[in-house]
């Protein structure tokens, strides 16, 4: 069996197997990157050239090495196929550049994607809003400064500075719902 593959291999012109070779090295570091990040020894952003000259690329860069090896593989398998039907050397470039920018656009974009979707998990007073707790020192009533309150939400709870909407003062212990946040450290509460 190996004997037939390389007869065959040996029997495509020179071209072909430049298109071939580079489709299949690329193929290979592509199943390499895999693996890697299957077992969670994926490479880390230092070998990125966009890191490497100062860009920020958002884990997304075109000349980071997993686009570069999508580009490889779509311009290997698409020039060799095309040199295989028959084009001239030329027309089969084309394609093939023609590919490996398509795949490599779809790998930018792909990562891109996933990378949107990661959270760094830090608690934001933004995610506080509408979202209850209770009274953790006496909040006094019409705005003024004094009281604090935890709130729950996203699955933890944080204490924050509170002022009061109401007119009459909020007991340690009593719900209240956040109405409003104010700065970094204080929200507005009003009771439930």
């Amino acid at each position: 069996m190996v004997n037939s593959i390389f007869e065959q291999w040996s029997g495509l012109p020179a071209a072909q197997q430049v298109f071939f070779g580079i489709g299949l090295l690329a193929g290979v570091v592509s199943l390499i990157l895999g693996v890697m990040s299957a077992v969670g020894l994926e490479h880390h952003d230092v070998v990125d050239l966009p890191d490497a000259i100062g860009w920020d690329a958002g884990g997304g860069g075109i000349f980071s090495v997993k686009p570069l090896t999508g580009f490889l593989l779509g311009f290997g398998w698409a020039g060799g196929i095309a040199l295989g039907s028959g084009l001239g050397i030329l027309a089969a470039t084309a394609i093939a550049v023609g590919a490996g920018l398509s795949v490599m656009g779809l790998v930018v974009g792909l990562l891109r994607l996933i990378l949107g979707m990661r959270s760094d998990g830090t608690a934001r007073i933004s995610d506080t809003l509408h979202e209850s707790g209770t009274v953790y020192v006496t909040v006094p009533p019409d705005r003024q400064a004094g009281g604090q309150v935890t709130v729950h939400f996203r699955g933890r709870q944080e204490t924050y500075m509170a002022l009061n909407r109401s007119n009459r003062p909020i007991s340690s212990g009593e719900r209240v719902r956040v109405v409003e946040v104010l700065d970094s450290q204080t929200v507005l509460v009003e009771p439930l």
